[in-house]
């Protein structure tokens, strides 16, 4: 991007950050004119779906625009985008062709059918998980309740309808979803869609694909549900005549576990089509699964509320609030077990997907993280209320709190509409670390580095730390800021950190006086992570040195400029095991510690039990990650920029395992060189032409039968300050 070249290019190749449809992806390449002039074949490639190209002619002396436009493949959002270069002349800026700004939502009724969505499967699978758990193991705990029984059976009956409602508004709500898909690729809303176009996304895109599963599971959820109720009861139950009734919970018939079971599968392709299944290839699959788990455990504990708020007044009025209240302390103290484990779950499972899709906390400061901090503000008062509701007011509840029961639990209901209304924004925007990296967010206008070698202080300054053409200025002090007298040359080398591109020391030219050295038009063409050194040639004196590491950032390519890390990644999610088995772990001793609380008694093995095992998985993962590394691959990268003082820690360890051969000054003459068959080499002609993996590899496996390996006797970071010492010592390049 922005580059200015001498020869044109035969094809324009991009790297999006996930996968992307062929059958809805472009890509183009204007004139200045806004004529076309690829070769009109751009496809994406067969072994890399994120990566898609265009072939082009015998290109002109020109400025050329190239504009993208695709469908991701995950979550079926579109991006359109541009950039330019220059072939033969200077880039001109008025020559861009600039496509659509990105929208914000791909639609405005995106967000809500997600809500919608969300809240649909929350009221039928929450609320049979809340019998099937919660009721059932209650009103059948004593068999003398049959009053229980049939005050039961009506709010399941009451629930019921509200269930099928639901299911039928979550249908609904995934055939605006696919009409919505079909209007974005045919550029306009349709209720009749262009079934070419409908077939076209529903069989040959990745996310149409996800659509049709999720829409047959729900089909087949709603037909079991159906089954369910038909099942559950020999009559219609009604107010009038339910203490006459016959029947069950809809919770207890044997299609509810199908019901329930269908909609784990639709949570789970949900999490495939998530945001969370466009993090990196490496981390993907722990990101899913982390995502499916938060669904679940934010279904449960939601449909259970909801399913409460509505049955309470049922109890009520069937049972009084004596008779109530009894059933209440049974009930709520076990649904408030499964409360707390879903809450700690919620939290612990939305901090892990948070860090995958900010990253950075500047990335708040985007919309993404503006419903993402909305979402938790949301939460204090969500838990404070159920915390309420479960272990104080359900206790007093024959006193004087059945009407504040009914509210709080009212309240409660509504928060968790709220909450589902941010997840639903959240699935629909862009997610932040995305939206900051394109645009610029938290991207400062320069890179400044600060550092002192002996008595030379150094100000450096890289500007605009951008893609293109980049300024840079070095002023040189000594101690007390008076001006450094004997500096014959200042050189700075701009390394690429991920590759060797064979970057040399180059020259800065005075100014003022000698304060101040500066480098203009230094060009970085690829964005990423650079290493920028700076070395101070000194007449009468040892030369000084510094280095560090900074950033490029580009606006105008696709691909992620902040990405979460691959190590953090499974640190966390390690520590996201630990966390959960301990809490549930925690739970199941409720008995012993908190038997003022909790009715339990004694230790509940059904939950020990799995605790114990999540808790033994997380700390294996912990494990992996800092010592075992199983299934990591070898990243060898150097971790040090070579510092005067990463420098010195290498020289002594160079005079003693090195100079013995390779002589003080690397001329291959040291005193052991003499009855050696093969001459050690000279590092001064050597040295620059290996990048730094390389020279760590030579020195930690050697080199055939002329150079031990010193991997056993050296550490990782002995090694990589000694590659730093040979960098300083012999690579004047």
């Amino acid at each position: 991007p922005n580059s200015e070249l001498e020869v044109a290019p035969d094809r324009v190749i991009i790297w999006f950050s996930e996968s992307i449809e062929d059958s809805f992806s472009e890509l183009t390449v204007l004139n200045a004119a806004a004529e076309r002039v690829d070769l009109n074949d751009s496809s994406i490639d067969s072994s890399e779906p994120s990566v898609m190209s265009v072939s082009l002619p015998p290109l002109e002396n020109g400025t050329y625009t190239v504009v993208w436009k695709n469908l991701s493949s995950i979550d079926g959002h579109k991006v359109v985008g541009s950039f330019v270069f220059a072939v033969g002349e200077s880039l001109s800026a008025h020559a861009q062709i600039y496509p659509d700004e990105q929208p914000l939502l791909q639609t405005v009724v995106d967000p809500w059918l997600r809500w919608l969505i969300f809240i649909s499967v929350a009221l039928v699978v929450g609320g049979l998980t809340f019998e099937m758990l919660i009721g059932i193991p209650t009103i059948y705990s004593d068999p003398v309740k049959q009053r229980w029984v049939s005050a039961a059976i009506v709010a399941s009956t009451f629930w019921s309808r509200i269930a099928v409602a639901s299911m039928i508004v979550l249908i609904l709500a995934l055939l605006g979803q696919i009409l919505q898909a079909v209007s974005l690729i045919s550029g306009s809303f349709s209720l009749i869609p262009d079934f070419g176009i409908l077939k076209s996304v529903v069989l040959e895109s990745g996310w149409g694909r996800f659509w049709m599963y999720r829409a047959i599971v729900a089909i087949g959820m709603g037909m079991m549900f159906y089954a369910s109720i038909r099942m559950s009861r020999s009559d219609d139950i009604d107010e009038e005549n339910q203490d006459k009734s016959a029947g069950s919970l809809v919770g207890d018939s044997p299609a509810t576990q199908v019901v329930i079971f269908l909609g784990l599968v639709f949570l789970g392709l949900t999490a495939m089509s998530g945001h969370n299944a466009a993090s990196p290839v490496e981390i993907r699959t722990l990101a899913i699964a982390t995502d499916f788990v938060h669904l679940v455990a934010a279904i449960v504990w939601s449909g259970g509320v909801i399913y409460l708020t509505f049955s309470v007044p049922i109890f009520i009025k069937h049972l009084g609030k004596e008779g109530a209240s009894k059933l209440f302390e049974k009930a709520i103290d076990k649904f408030t077990v499964l409360g707390v484990i879903s809450a700690g779950i919620l939290v612990i499972t939305g901090l892990f997907s948070s860090y995958m899709q900010v990253t950075n906390p500047v990335a708040l400061a985007t919309p993404y993280g503006w419903f993402l901090v909305a979402k938790l503000v949301l939460l204090i008062p969500l838990f404070t209320i159920a915390g309420f509701n479960g272990f104080k007011l359900v206790r007093r509840f024959s006193s004087d709190g059945q009407r504040l029961l009914g509210r709080s639990l009212v309240a409660e209901s509504l928060i968790v509409l709220l909450v589902f209304i941010t997840v639903g924004w959240l699935a629909s925007l862009e997610p932040a670390r995305q939206y900051a990296g394109r645009m610029g967010i938290g991207v400062s206008d320069a890179v400044v580095h600060t550092d002192r070698d002996t008595d030379t202080h150094f100000d450096v300054t890289i500007h605009p730390a951008e893609v293109g053409e980049n300024d840079v200025t070095v002023q040189l002090s000594e101690p007390g800021g008076t001006l450094v007298q004997n500096a014959v040359d200042v050189r700075v080398r701009l390394k690429f950190v991920d590759d060797d591109l064979g970057e040399q020391l180059v020259s800065l030219e005075e100014d003022e006086g000698g304060r101040v050295w500066r480098l203009k038009g230094a060009r970085l063409d690829i964005a990423g992570e650079y290493q920028a050194e700076v070395v101070v040639l000194r007449s009468d004196s040892f030369d000084a040195r510094t280095a560090f590491r900074f950033t490029v950032f580009s606006s105008d390519i696709a691909a992620d400029t902040i990405e979460p890390d691959t190590n953090t990644a499974n640190l966390l999610f390690g520590l996201q095991l630990l966390i959960i088995g301990g809490l549930v772990a925690a739970v199941a001793f409720r008995g012993i510690f908190t038997s003022s609380v909790f009715s339990y008694a004694g230790v509940q093995w059904s939950l020990l039990t799995p605790g114990s095992i999540v808790v033994a998985l997380g700390l294996f993962m912990l494990l992996n990650v800092q010592v075992l590394r199983i299934g990591f691959p070898e990243n060898l990268r150097n971790p040090f920029p070579p510092t005067s003082e990463s420098v010195a820690i290498g020289e002594p360890i160079y005079v003693g395992v090195c100079a013995s051969c390779h002589g003080d000054n690397g001329l291959g003459d040291g005193p052991v060189s003499v009855g050696l068959e093969n001459k050690p080499s000279d590092l001064s002609v050597h040295v620059p032409l290996h990048s730094d993996t390389i020279l760590y590899e030579f020195i930690r496996d050697g080199i055939g039968v002329g150079m031990p390996a010193q991997g056993d006797l050296l550490s990782e970071d002995e090694m990589w300050h000694l590659v730093n010492y040979l960098r300083a010592k012999f690579d004047n390049r």
